[in-house]
Formats: structure tokens, C-alpha cells, sequence
């Protein structure tokens, strides 16, 4: 499990750890350019934003509040500080979790459904 999260936390193949699972930022690559292996069978769409909005919150909210109760700095300098770092937090997580997301469905056996025709 956790060779899987982390070669996904480092935008790597959960197969082989060497070749890179995402391209344009969040398409994944298929197949690896490495070992061939095919990314796509593993789910990858919905959970990666609800993680980063879970980890941008959790030190993003914090840091308000303690710089907000220590300095109580005006709403504009708050507004020119917490929210371009939340932008670039969220910019820089976003690959991440969706590369920890594809490896977490790699070490756990999940895959995409077949659709079903009626």
C-alpha cells in the first residue's frame, strides 16, 4: 500500500516507480513510457480534488487563524497573502493527490468498471 501511495505522491508509475503517470498536469499517461503499464483502468477522477481541498483547508485555516488572532491584519493584506497561497497550494497538491489516488487503486486491486450496455 504504501509503495503505491507514495510512488503516486511523486507523480510516478505505481508499477514500476519510473516513469511519470501524469502529462498536461492532470491527464494520465497511457501507457507508461517505462513498463508499459496501462493507469487509466484505475479510477482517478472524484477523489483527488476532495483530497486537496481536505489538505489545503487543514493548513491553510489554521495559519489564518493564528496570524488573524496574533496580528489582526486588515481584510486586504489577508486577502493578498491566504489566497494566492491557497492557489499555489492547490496547484501543487492537485498532481500529487491524483498521482497517490491512482496508486492507492493500484496497491489495492481497484479498477474501473466495464460500462454496461442495456
Amino acid at each position: 500500500m504504501w509503495t503505491g501511495l507514495r510512488r503516486g505522491l511523486a507523480i510516478r508509475c505505481p508499477v514500476c516507480g519510473q516513469g511519470r503517470v501524469l502529462y498536461n498536469f492532470l491527464q494520465v499517461r497511457t501507457p507508461c513510457e517505462v513498463c508499459g503499464a496501462d493507469n487509466s483502468v484505475y479510477p482517478s477522477d472524484d477523489f483527488p480534488p476532495y483530497l486537496t481541498i481536505f489538505a489545503v483547508g487543514h493548513i491553510i485555516i489554521p495559519l489564518f487563524l493564528l496570524v488573524d488572532r496574533a496580528y489582526a491584519p486588515p481584510i486586504w493584506v489577508g486577502c493578498a497573502i491566504w489566497l494566492p497561497l491557497t492557489l499555489i497550494l492547490c496547484l501543487l497538491l492537485l498532481p500529487r493527490m491524483k498521482g497517490a489516488t491512482i496508486g492507492f487503486c493500484w496497491a489495492a486491486g481497484i479498477e474501473r468498471q466495464a460500462p454496461v450496455s442495456y
